[in-house]
């Protein structure tokens, strides 16, 4: 959102260079961008602080949604009532392959950034390995995302569509975290290696064509805003459901410690950090402690699954358009 609020110049401002600051000030959607940044806030602090620091029906989290719903409206309004000067121009996002582009991007980034957090606090909690161990037993998914992520560029370039590239990353995502989620406490080697790449391989033929696509499906003035709402959509994507994921989290290992280790309280195995079970828990207490959090992390990984499935209702509605003689440029992903 900074980046769009700081670095975005629509034509119409091309026009007013030389007018005076007030009227190029004006040019700056501040309204609404002071209503949206409190408006995330306002929703990360209640899927973060829902069920683990307060009850869904306490007050509070009542009012975060209460506050997040009416700064919604107030939002979307000013961007009608802004049009090409709002933060998100309408006419921009009514497009057909943005708006689909905006939903596979959000839940691209969703179960991306769910699996790289958690997958590493699995490796750790389970296989008792340290923080850089767990980094390195991470590798296979970055490289399968990398290479895919190339290759399918190029093959976009060469073919021309970009569209089946999306569907296939839906589907291939969808499988790998699906196959993710069967993690337990005795997952061999080969298939915690095999069942990142095909997650990974996912991942990567998806996160570089919402990019591709906006170059594409837009005119070459409308390109900057276009790249950046989709790319902001995969972050804010990943932003809110690593909250989605941290709270299920903790609710599921407290609830799972509760049931299976009676005698260790709940709050200190939580407190105690993926890294330290094995110097702080109790020898004879330590298997059942790592199925809990095992059971706990899968359910995360529940969340990636949905979303990369999610991702599917996005990436039917791209449209079919040719690359071909674009001038395409490549950024960064999630």
């Amino acid at each position: 959102m900074l980046f769009i609020f700081f670095f975005y110049h629509p034509t119409k401002r091309a026009q007013t260079l030389n007018a005076g600051w007030k009227a190029r000030l004006g040019q700056f959607d501040l309204i609404g961008t002071s209503v949206f940044l409190p408006m995330i806030v306002c929703l990360l602090l209640a899927l973060q602080w829902g069920g683990s620091t307060y009850p869904w029906s306490d007050g509070r989290i009542i009012a975060l949604f209460v506050v997040f719903g009416v700064l919604l409206v107030a939002f979307v309004a000013i961007q009608f009532w802004k049009q090409d000067n709002a933060t998100v121009p309408p006419r921009i996002f009514k497009q057909r392959s943005i708006m689909a582009g905006c939903l596979f991007s959000a839940m691209l980034g969703a179960a991306f950034f769910v699996m790289v957090y958690y997958l590493p606090i699995w490796f750790q909690a389970i296989k008792g390995v340290s923080a850089v161990e767990s980094g390195i037993r991470s590798i296979p998914l970055v490289l399968s995302l990398v290479l895919f992520s190339i290759i399918s560029g190029i093959t976009v370039t060469v073919i021309g569509y970009y569209t089946p590239f999306v569907i296939a990353s839906s589907v291939f995502m969808a499988i790998g975290a699906g196959l993710l989620s069967t993690f337990d406490v005795n997952t061999s080697e080969g298939k915690w290696i095999g069942y990142q790449i095909v997650f990974g391989m996912g991942v990567g033929m998806g996160m570089q064509q919402a990019l591709i696509m906006a170059q594409t499906v837009l005119d070459k003035k409308d390109v900057p805003i276009g790249t950046t709402i989709v790319m902001f959509a995969q972050l804010i994507g990943g932003a809110i459901f690593i909250s989605v994921g941290q709270n299920i989290f903790t609710n599921k290992l407290l609830s799972n410690v509760q049931r299976t280790v009676r005698d260790i309280s709940p709050k200190v195995i939580l407190a105690t950090g993926a890294t330290s079970l094995k110097t702080v828990i109790p020898p004879a207490d330590l298997p059942a402690v790592q199925v809990a959090y095992n059971g706990a992390i899968v359910n995360t990984f529940y969340v990636a699954v949905g979303v990369a499935t999610l991702s599917m209702a996005g990436a039917v509605f791209w449209e079919w358009k040719s690359v071909k003689g674009k001038k395409i440029e490549m950024g960064g992903g999630a």
